[in-house]
């Protein structure tokens, strides 16, 4: 087993809990930014500036990319993930809401164990096997009941869905990366999200500048930019990234809990989404189920990437 990790200091698990917590709030920002913008611009903007901001320490000499004579298929493939991981998400958002986004999004943790059962052979206990038949039957329960108040339709469920199977594939991901620092893991993440959401939206303009530019005419818009740019894309990572090469896959699938608990209360509360009782029902299934699998753990998966 990696020493990292099993020496890893307890304070190691506060960072990526404070970065998850800001993705929690991350999905109500982007809620409120798609009232001016299409995802995909959107998106642009938010790593385009983003990636600007973290390439400051880099020419100032504060931070060095130390790529050379090291593995990159692990560095690639977490390049490959991100822009899947919030095209899925982006989406959701926009066919459902904030909330059930962040509730879904409390899949992970059991895609990630079917990832181990698949390419490592690894397979999860009855008591595991059999607990994520909860979490099936809230994320049914939850988009019957959105769809019901108008909440969400049904093209959102594979966005949904696609988000919860890439955010598992990269907890797991992002472990092999360990031998690379947080910064050289963000900087690689945002440069990534940043070609590929920046193209996606000059063609979608069809190279209209104008057009790209015309939400940052919106001051609200500018806000949400520079939240999400500043603290979500580069803070949450640096936080995140720091704790994936300290601490276990399952633990960090735990920790990540806390992005469904705090966009769940930001999009009620701040939003006022509707969430009926069937939806809060919904949403234990999801949770408790969850909360069963991880609690013996993956094991095998961390000892795989230890």
């Amino acid at each position: 087993m990696n020493t990292r990790v099993k020496n890893a200091p307890e304070w190691a698990v506060l960072l990526p809990a404070a970065g998850f917590t800001i993705w929690g709030f991350s999905l109500l920002l982007t809620r409120v930014g798609q009232r001016y913008a299409s995802p995909m611009v959107l998106l642009s903007i938010r790593f385009l500036l983003a990636f600007l901001l973290l390439n400051v320490p880099l020419v100032l000499g504060r931070e060095k990319l130390r790529l050379r004579g090291k593995n990159l298929r692990p560095l690639a493939m977490l390049g490959i993930l991100e822009p899947l991981c919030f095209v899925f998400e982006s989406y959701a958002i926009y066919f459902t809401n904030a909330t059930i986004t962040g509730v879904v999004s409390a899949l992970s943790p059991i895609v990630a164990m079917a990832l181990a059962a698949l390419l490592l052979r690894e397979y999860p206990t009855r008591h595991q096997a059999l607990f994520s038949l909860l979490p099936v039957a809230g994320v049914i329960l939850l988009t019957a009941a959105g769809q019901e108040v108008g909440a969400m339709s049904w093209i959102g469920v594979p966005f949904l869905l696609g988000y919860s199977i890439c955010s598992g594939y990269f907890k797991v991901a992002n472990r092999t990366a360990a031998d690379f620092s947080p910064y050289e893991r963000t900087y690689v993440l945002l440069l990534s999200c940043t070609v590929f959401f920046t193209g996606a939206a000059l063609v979608e303009c069809r190279g209209d500048l104008g057009a790209y530019i015309q939400p940052l005419h919106q001051p609200v818009f500018v806000i949400v930019i520079l939240l999400l740019s500043v603290f979500c894309s580069i803070a949450a990572n640096m936080l995140v990234n720091y704790g994936a090469g300290r601490i276990s896959v399952t633990k960090m699938s735990a920790i990540g809990n806390i992005n469904t608990v705090v966009s769940a209360f930001a999009g009620v509360v701040f939003l006022r989404e509707p969430f009926t009782w069937v939806m809060l029902l919904g949403s234990v299934l999801v949770l408790v189920g969850v909360r069963q699998v991880t609690k013996r753990g993956c094991v095998t998966v961390c000892l795989s990437f230890a």
